[in-house]
């Protein structure tokens, strides 16, 4: 069986690497796939560029700005990442030419794949949601809106909402399209499932849970004495790390309840006591609010650096509103450094509270300062409890092996069938 894997990127961005990490555990179990991108970063064994040569790269990409143009001007601003990719990619007949056995698509928005060619494929398709954009009229991520359970519409994001305003056209679009398609749904969470069941597009389709793998290889305990005196952080001091793509700048993920905790803790915690540091982050005047030394770390590309800065931190912080199943929790974990996070969407699937971090049961700045102190103030032996534990949730359950087992019995389930 060769199954081709498709993602908009290879490695950029948080759904390519889960995707990339699906793959990698699926070969390392002996399964046959390629891995088909539009944007390749890192080109290895079984990395297909489905790069299109330049004249229609330029026609894809101004077909691409045009729907962007029309969602900005009837979104409101700031209210999440909105797709509506009606027009053709051109990509259908070269996914064809690898000879697909099974389809295994991911994030399959921008500039990869149209509504219309998901909906052509002739072989069974397993669709990774890693967000909601799948069964919704637009949107990655509805928020406590929950109009994607009947047909989107009246859409809270938009500027001029309607029974029949542009996120219910949308919705429309991917229904007749792909009613009839033969799909397996793969949800990385159990929230995710959940919520997938609820919608009329997928409600009825098989839906398996599978989490994202991790390199425990790279991402590991390690000794950080040498990195934290390059930083600057001294041996008695505490440090919170925070990160994600755009982690100050997009709302989702949570930047502006974290500083409001963080400043919360001014007199509770010594500033000599604590640095915050955050990676994936532009300048932010945000930051100038945090009353302890901030480490910007900027924009971090490689995984071996991005694993030294967990195990160099006392603990993780993800204070999203809205997630999936973060990588980086995973990572954090696996580096035996402890999460504190909102118990929001799958992030109840990785962190058990009180053993490998602390769960916040809402949305509440002053819970996550009280977490945030009692993590900082821990005693060393149960601190070190918590390390071993995180580490082991990610043997048990993340592994490459534990993954790509899983994998490899969905996808000869769905094919057999």
């Amino acid at each position: 069986m060769h199954v081709v894997f498709l993602s908009t990127n290879q490695t950029k961005g948080g759904a390519a690497i889960a995707a990339n990490r699906y793959f990698d555990a699926y070969c390392s179990e002996g399964g046959n796939a390629s891995y088909g991108a539009g944007s390749i970063q890192k080109p290895g064994p079984g990395i297909v560029s489905l790069r299109h040569s330049w004249p229609l790269r330029k026609l894809v990409k101004h077909r691409f700005k045009k729907e962007k143009r029309k969602t900005q001007k009837l979104k409101i601003p700031n209210e999440g990442y909105w797709s509506a990719p009606l027009s053709s990619r051109f990509r259908f007949s070269r996914i064809n030419n690898l000879k697909p056995d099974l389809v295994c698509m991911n994030w399959i928005n921008d500039d990869f794949l149209s509504i219309g060619e998901i909906g052509r494929f002739k072989v069974p398709v397993v669709w990774v949601f890693h967000d909601l954009w799948a069964v919704t009229g637009g949107c990655h991520y509805p928020g406590s809106c929950n109009g994607f359970e009947s047909s989107c519409g009246n859409c809270p994001k938009l500027k001029y909402p309607g029974e029949n305003d542009w996120s219910r056209y949308i919705w429309q679009r991917k229904y007749e399209a792909w009613t009839d398609l033969n799909m397996t749904i793969l949800c990385p969470s159990n929230w995710m499932a959940q919520q997938v069941k609820k919608s009329r597009l997928f409600g009825d389709k098989r839906i398996e849970v599978c989490p994202y793998s991790i390199e425990t290889e790279i991402f590991k305990a390690m000794d950080s004495t040498s990195l934290r005196e390059d930083l600057g952080i001294q041996p008695h001091q505490k440090v919170l790390l925070f990160g994600a793509v755009n982690s100050m700048q997009d709302t989702r993920k949570g930047a502006h309840l974290l500083v409001e905790a963080l400043e919360r803790l001014e007199g509770r915690i010594d500033p000599d006591e604590l640095v915050f540091m955050v990676f994936g982050a532009r300048e932010s005047p945000a930051l100038e609010k945090v009353p302890f030394r901030v480490i910007n770390l900027g924009f971090v590309s490689e995984k071996e650096d991005l694993a030294r800065y967990y195990a160099a931190s006392t603990a993780f912080v993800l204070p999203s509103l809205e997630d999936n199943l973060p990588n980086t929790v995973l990572e954090s974990l696996a580096c035996e450094t402890p999460v504190v996070a909102f118990d929001i969407g799958g992030i109840s699937d990785m962190i058990d509270h009180n053993e490998n971090g602390f769960l916040i049961d809402r949305i509440d700045t002053a819970k996550l300062a009280d977490a945030l102190e009692q993590m900082v103030k821990m005693p060393d032996d149960l601190y070190q409890k918590m390390k071993k534990a995180a580490r082991r949730k990610i043997e048990e359950k993340f592994s490459r092996k534990v993954v790509g087992q899983k994998l490899t019995e969905i996808f000869n389930a769905v094919v057999q069938k």
